[in-house]
């Protein structure tokens, strides 16, 4: 199957993390004197979103919050993310006359570069607000390393936690598979996936995911991309294999797994029979990149 890879939404081309600046919050403060800034609230993961400019709500100078977030560079200019309080999030609601959404409604509106760093702010603040407290003793967390590193009392040290999942494209000859869960929108189907466990290889873990929920052995297992997915702290790594059989049998998991072939599919997405993930999905990515190849 040869699969043109294209390019796969909320990736980065500009953006540069400077991660070594991180721990240097002097340099960082002198750095904003010659350099321009911009300042995004964040709250629960969520940005406002200006609908008329195809961009999220940020300013050239600071929020009250309880630590900025340094998310690196594009060119010269200087970017973070500021976490804010309900209290915060609220009067800047009322200041702005929007309220704060979900990154999902407006992916598409912003540029590559944009979306990248809604993302990433998204991620951030997720990782940082479901770990206020440490793990291992019980006590407060607070931010260092410009949110990058949270710090407990006993000096226990967190960093931000990503979980690997698998998304996997299975063919065979013409034909693809594909599947639904019970609670997507009416005739919605994508490609199958499911997480990566302790102690297992990638590759393990699409035999397995696929056999688990559609009762199909594969082989001739190929990379094909990687997605930032911190809805909430995911990373798709997507996938193409080959099925070795074609009884299907479907697990608990999963509503329906058809298989489709080309021709069924693209007739049945122009009449509206079926529905595939959204375009700045890699799944999206992977059925399309399929139906276009040859």
């Amino acid at each position: 199957m040869n699969m043109a890879k294209k390019n796969i939404y909320f990736s980065s081309y500009k953006l540069d993390r400077f991660s070594h600046l991180r721990e240097r919050a002097a340099q960082l403060e002198e750095m904003k004197k010659t350099h321009d800034a911009k300042y995004i609230p964040v709250y629960h993961g969520r940005h406002i979103y200006m609908d008329k400019h195809s961009s999220f709500y940020r300013r050239s100078n600071p929020f009250e919050c309880e630590s900025e977030c340094f998310l690196g560079m594009v060119g010269d200019q200087m970017w973070y993310s500021c976490p804010l309080n309900d209290q915060q999030a609220h009067a800047l609601e009322k200041e702005v006359g929007k309220q704060f959404s979900s990154l999902r409604r407006y992916a598409l509106k912003l540029n590559d570069e944009l979306a990248h760093i809604a993302l990433y702010s998204r991620g951030l603040d997720l990782w940082q607000r479901n770990n206020k407290f440490c793990p291992k003793c019980g006590t407060q967390n607070k931010m260092t390393w410009s949110g990058h590193k949270l710090l407990c009392e006993n000096n226990h040290e967190q960093f931000p936690h990503i979980e690997p999942a698998i998304i996997v494209l299975v063919t065979k000859g013409d034909k693809c598979l594909l599947g639904r869960k019970a609670g997507w929108p009416t005739n919605a189907y994508s490609v199958l996936a499911g997480f990566v466990e302790p102690g297992e290889t990638i590759e393990e873990s699409v035999k397995r995911e696929i056999l688990e929920e559609s009762n199909i052995k594969v082989h001739n297992v190929r990379y094909y991309g990687s997605q930032p997915w911190p809805f909430p702290a995911a990373l798709m790594l997507a996938f193409t294999a080959e099925a070795e059989n074609e009884d299907i049998r479907v697990d608990d998991e999963l509503e329906d797994v058809q298989w489709f072939t080309r021709q069924q599919l693209q007739e049945m997405l122009k009449e509206g029979y079926v529905t595939i993930a959204p375009r700045y999905t890699v799944a999206h990515n992977l059925i399309v990149g399929w139906l276009e190849s040859s």
